[in-house]
C-alpha cells in the first residue's frame, strides 16, 4: 500500500468515525438507550419501564411504581416549538381528565412543566396550575436535550388512572404568556400497561381508539381541539438494561463505514 493511499483510507475512516459519532449524538431517544438526562431530573430513573408510546409523534414514555404510594414518569418527545402533554383521564376523554403539560420558553432558559385541569374545549376551560394530579412537589421538570424535550413527574398515588391522553401543540406556537393553551396539532389516547415488577421492561400497552369516543367535537378547542384524536397503540416495552442493542441509524453508519473501508481497500 503505497503512502498516499496509505494517506486517504486514514482520512477516510476519520471522517466516516466522526460522521457516525455525530449521528449517534443526535439520534432520536429510544426504548433501547439509557435516558441520556437523567442526571438532569430530580428522582430516580435507573428502573423504569418503556414504550413507544405514540410512534408517529416519536413520544416515548418510561415510568414505574417507585413506592407503595409513588410513580414516577418520563415522557420524551422531539422539540418542535410547541407544548408536549400527557394527560390521564377517568374514562378516556379529555374533558374531566387533568395533563401534565411541558414547554421550553421561546427565550431559551428553564423548560415549564404545568399541571392543567381539562373542563372543556376552550383555553379559559383548561386553566394552568389546577387539576387532580397529586404531583410531588418539586418533581416537575422539563429538560431539552439535543432536539428532544423530556417531561419528568412523579405521582403520590396508590394508582393512577390507566386511561392515558397524549398531545402535542402546533409547532413554533407556545403557550401564551398566562400559560393557557392553544388549540393542540394532534392527540392519541392510550391505556397504561402494568409495570415490570423491579422496574424495566412491561406488559403491552393497548390502544383504546379516538379521544373523541363519538362525541361532537365541538370548534375552537384548547387540548383537546383539532381533528380528533387518534389510538397511541404501538407499545414495544424493553428493558433498559438493552442499551448495548444497535438503533437503525447506528447500523446505518457502521455498515457505511465498513463498505467504504473495503472499497478504499480494494482500490489501494
Amino acid at each position: 500500500m503505497n503512502k498516499d493511499c496509505s494517506s486517504s483510507m486514514i482520512s477516510t475512516i476519520f471522517l466516516l468515525l466522526l460522521s457516525f459519532t455525530c449521528s449517534v449524538i443526535s439520534q432520536s431517544d429510544s426504548c433501547s438507550t439509557l435516558l441520556s438526562v437523567s442526571n438532569l431530573i430530580p428522582f430516580n430513573t435507573s428502573s423504569l419501564t418503556c414504550v413507544s408510546a405514540w410512534n408517529s409523534e416519536g413520544f416515548i414514555l418510561r415510568y414505574a411504581k417507585a413506592g407503595p404510594s409513588l410513580w414516577s414518569f418520563v415522557l420524551s418527545a422531539p422539540d418542535s416549538g410547541a407544548y408536549v402533554a400527557i394527560g390521564f383521564s377517568p374514562n378516556g376523554r379529555m374533558v374531566g381528565s387533568s395533563a401534565v403539560v411541558g414547554w421550553v420558553p421561546g427565550g431559551g432558559g428553564a423548560g415549564v412543566a404545568k399541571q392543567y385541569s381539562l373542563g372543556g374545549y376552550s383555553s379559559s376551560q383548561c386553566p394552568p396550575d389546577q387539576g387532580d394530579l397529586p404531583l410531588v412537589q418539586r418533581s416537575s421538570v422539563l429538560v431539552s436535550k439535543h432536539s428532544r424535550v423530556y417531561l419528568a413527574f412523579q405521582l403520590g398515588t396508590v394508582q393512577p388512572q390507566q386511561n392515558l391522553i397524549y398531545a402535542v401543540g402546533p409547532a413554533g406556537t407556545l403557550p401564551s404568556a398566562g400559560g393557557y393553551l392553544s388549540a393542540h396539532r394532534n392527540m392519541a389516547s392510550d391505556t397504561l400497561a402494568a409495570p415490570a415488577a423491579g422496574g424495566g421492561g412491561g406488559g403491552e400497552g393497548s390502544g383504546e381508539g379516538s379521544e373523541n369516543g363519538g362525541e361532537e367535537a365541538p370548534t375552537g378547542r384548547s387540548f383537546g381541539g383539532g381533528s380528533g384524536g387518534s389510538s397511541a397503540g404501538g407499545h414495544n416495552p424493553v428493558s433498559l438494561g438493552s442499551d448495548f442493542g444497535l438503533s437503525s441509524p447506528r447500523k446505518h453508519a457502521l455498515l457505511m463505514i465498513i463498505a467504504l473501508f473495503l472499497v478504499q481497500s480494494f482500490i489501494c
